[in-house]
């Protein structure tokens, strides 16, 4: 049996594609149109999914989508009634009309087709469009307020449209049918997928859970205990709080304006001194019960809204933190400008405060559960430097992150969540690695190779590896290239760049004339499992680069 899971009209669009409870294939849109982050529906990754497998889509028994857009529904509707009155704009969810005038809200026109459309006007808090217009007045942001709600309530419901109309766009991306299409389609939703994608292909039966991201059907953590072909959510974190947000924000702040740019600040962070460690404490502050909550009036995504546009292209997400940022820490560093110590020592305390907050959390979940095996997952698992503490901060002893720990692992979390949540079907995939992309043969390379007119050798595979390991040797710069494409963010050696670690120029040469970015980014050595320990302070297998360890102090340069 085949189950296809997708994650569509967000961030790292992307699918997967399991038979059996067995991977067959995952993959993100990016990889096919080299759009970073790519958002829309991925429909490259779809057809290669049908065509590791040999199948067309009408072979496929269940098909689903990591969001549910009436997940949570009553706070939805609770938030967004309160925001609306608070900024004015006032109205009636129920008749759907402007106080000030006749003019039909777009939540009163779609009223009929039910309460799901009504509550996601709010999902993430993020506004689609220009958030402009208005009763004139303007927010303390400069940011007028008023009917930006109505225009984001049209531009949630016109994406909360496009979640429940899975199957017409994916009919009509493939070029079939929509009456051909015999699988029963699931909204599955967002942090219950990213739990599904961490707990049902690790190696653990039973294990604690966390989901830690910006948001996803309006909850920004999740925790939940796993167990055989069950996960138990135990509590979460919604709207409007989220370490996610605040990452973001901070990121912004600093200079760092596109989707994605949170790990520069990671990188950028051991550079600099938490000087800034009480102020970040004020930003989020921690709770009982492993609960934290955010200072709101560094932010705006819960009173104005953020734009935000979520089409083919890399998404791009409006200005979140407040001005109550700049009366703290100063005026915004502008993009391309010089890193001064003080981006450099924000970026350290946001770090540090991350991982407080985070270590709150898990000692919270380690107690609820009383288990020393963790499964993570959301997009701030991708932060390395905190997963790499998590065994000496907390009780846990082993930890599984989900290779593609942001979204675009939903997919994966889907057909998971499908196949043994809903299903009840068995397990046995443990996913160790992540080579579940396209690969392509000597012939394929040849043709192409050929094609471009390029001078190339043909060698034998220990030919390659000799020729390789001289070249590196001398201080050049190799390109490897095999077998299956990675799913997720890390280079794992079948699509990596290959330096020799022993020359103190090599990071200025990748990061200046290879890869054209900042001078301070870093890099991940590989070293062969058994010899981790010799080298490193832990050696707690990290196969996907998503744990960064400290070097041992006789090691260090």
């Amino acid at each position: 049996m085949y189950i296809l899971g997708i994650n569509a009209y967000h961030g790292d669009a992307a699918a997967a594609l399991i038979k059996d409870g067995r991977i067959v294939a995952a993959v993100e849109e990016e990889r096919f149109n080299r759009v970073k982050h790519c958002a829309g529906f991925p429909t490259e990754a779809v057809r290669y999914c049908l065509q590791a497998a040999g199948i067309r889509v009408e072979d496929i028994a269940h098909i689903g989508i990591s969001r549910d857009p009436s997940a949570h529904l009553h706070k939805k509707i609770l938030f967004a009634a309160g925001r609306a009155t608070k900024q004015g704009g006032q109205w009636a969810v129920g008749r759907g009309r402007e106080t000030e005038g006749s003019r039909q809200t777009a939540v009163g026109r779609r009223q009929a087709e039910g309460a799901s459309d009504v509550i996601e006007l709010d999902e993430a808090g993020i506004e689609q469009g220009n958030g402009a217009t208005g009763d004139g007045s303007n927010g303390r942001n400069g940011q007028k307020r008023g009917s930006g709600i109505f225009r984001q309530v049209k531009d949630r419901l016109s994406n909360a449209a496009k979640v429940r109309d899975l199957k017409d766009d994916l009919a009509l991306a493939l070029g079939v049918s929509k009456s051909s299409l015999r699988a029963q389609f699931h909204n599955i939703e967002h942090h219950r997928a990213h739990l599904a994608s961490s707990f049902y292909v690790s190696p653990f039966e039973r294990a604690a859970l966390l989901s830690i991201d910006g948001f996803g059907d309006f909850i920004s953590t999740m925790w939940a205990l796993g167990e055989g072909n069950s996960i138990n959510v135990l509590d979460q974190v919604e709207y409007p709080h989220s370490t996610g947000i605040v990452y973001t924000a901070t990121t912004q702040f600093i200079g760092f304006p596109h989707y994605g740019d949170e790990g520069k600040v990671m990188g950028l962070a051991p550079y600099g001194k938490p000087r800034y460690m009480e102020e970040f404490r004020d930003i989020i502050r921690t709770e009982a019960r492993g609960q934290f909550r955010l200072n709101l009036d560094y932010f705006r995504h819960h009173a104005e809204g953020v734009d935000m546009t979520w089409d083919q292209g890399s998404p791009v997400i409006g200005r979140i933190f407040s001005d109550e940022f700049v009366r703290t820490f100063g005026p915004a560093r502008k993009p391309g400008a010089a890193l001064t110590d003080r981006e450099q020592d924000i970026a350290a305390s946001l770090q540090q405060r991350l991982e407080e907050v985070a270590f709150h959390i898990l000692n919270h979940l380690h107690q609820q559960t009383g288990l020393t095996d963790l499964g993570l997952s959301g997009g701030v698992a991708y932060n390395s430097v905190m997963n790499g503490k998590i065994l000496l901060n907390t009780p846990f002893k082993r930890v599984y992150v989900q290779p593609a720990a942001g979204d675009s692992g939903t997919a994966l979390g889907v057909c998971y969540e499908i196949h043994n949540g809903i299903l009840k079907g068995g397990r046995g995939e443990v996913m160790l690695g992540a080579y579940t992309g396209p690969e392509f043969t000597n012939e394929d390379i040849r043709a192409e190779l050929v094609k471009s007119e390029l001078a190339f050798e043909t060698l034998t595979d220990e030919q390659v590896t000799k020729r390789a390991a001289q070249d590196i040797a001398a201080g050049l710069v190799v390109g490897w290239f095999q077998g299956r494409m990675e799913f997720g963010p890390r280079a794992l050696g079948n699509r990596s760049i290959v330096v020799d670690p022993r020359r103190a120029n090599m990071k200025e040469i990748l990061n200046d004339r290879i890869k054209k970015r900042e001078p301070f980014r870093p890099f991940a050595p590989s070293i062969l499992e058994e010899r981790t320990a010799d080298y490193f302070e832990q050696n707690h297998p990290a196969p996907t680069m998503l744990s960064v360890y400290r070097v041992r102090e006789e090691r260090r340069a």
